[in-house]
């Protein structure tokens, strides 16, 4: 996508914020056309803000193309209706809310922004850092050109996927949006299998970050999946393959995984319930 976006983020918190970052160190704005919409913006936001020339909580009602909506889920029934979007009533609308189906969302915009195009999101933890996996569903009446603008959004804080349905997003957070608190807890276990092993607290941490890290780049780089790549390194009779046979004893692992992602989808159907 080479022009670049007229855009109003609304909502700057930790991942508004955070994709702001990426938005701006990437190019994707227009400095002139674009403005965050938050009544307390953090300092590194308003600094770079500043610096970008991107105006904050501006009083005049400009026609941005697009609009990001930051906001926590359980504040659009509050914030929402008070917006002024003048001049976008056929703007695209991206929503980061999880559990809020675009069809909530369109309801509290019908006032203001009656044929406004709507898309879903779910950005991940690493989109923080530009490593990110990101869910994306189009509403009715989206165009190429808005879900190029979508992808382009997202793609500087990492890696898209375009699902078909909203139940799709909601299916595969478990995965991606809730995926990261998953990874997480097994740096944990390793932390403290490290620990129970006579590692101190400083390098147990290191061993099992470092572990993590070290593996998924080397997948991401390698071209193999991880089943080849893990049967690859898994020598026979060797220390790897002695723990995969506790692990993988009747796929004990992936059932728990299943469960867990499972779990995420059913709580995100009651969200949205």
């Amino acid at each position: 996508m080479t022009n670049k976006l007229s855009l109003l983020l609304v909502g700057a918190g930790n991942m508004g914020g955070a994709l702001f970052t990426s938005w701006v160190e990437k190019g994707v704005l227009d400095p002139a056309r674009s403005a965050i919409s938050d009544p307390n913006p953090s300092d590194a936001v308003i600094a770079l803000a500043e610096k970008a020339g991107i105006a904050i909580n501006p009083e005049d009602d400009q026609p941005y193309e697009v609009c990001v909506l930051g906001i926590k889920p359980q504040l659009f029934g509050a914030v929402l209706p008070d917006l002024q979007f003048g001049g976008m009533n056929d703007a695209l609308f991206i929503s980061m809310a999880a559990g809020t189906s675009l069809g909530e969302i369109g309801k509290l915009l019908k006032g203001q922004a009656p044929n406004a195009r709507l898309v879903r999101t779910m950005p991940n933890l690493p989109a923080a850092i530009g490593e990110g996996m990101s869910l994306l569903c189009a509403g009715e009446g989206v165009t190429d050109k808005d879900k190029a603008a979508a992808t382009a959004l997202m793609e500087a804080a990492g890696q898209v996927v375009w699902t078909k349905t909203e139940d799709d997003v909601d299916r595969l957070t478990g995965v991606s949006g809730s995926g990261p608190g998953f990874v997480l807890y097994v740096v944990e276990a390793f932390e403290a299998a490290a620990k129970a092993q006579g590692a101190s607290d400083s390098d147990a941490r290191l061993l099992a970050e470092q572990t993590i890290i070290g593996t998924a780049l080397h997948l991401s780089r390698d071209g193999r999946t991880a089943a080849e790549l893990r049967k690859a390194v898994t020598s026979p009779g060797g220390t790897t393959e002695a723990g995969l046979n506790v692990l993988m004893a009747d796929e004990r692992l992936h059932r728990l995984i299943a469960e867990a992602v499972e779990a995420a989808y059913d709580r995100a159907q009651e969200l949205s319930s």
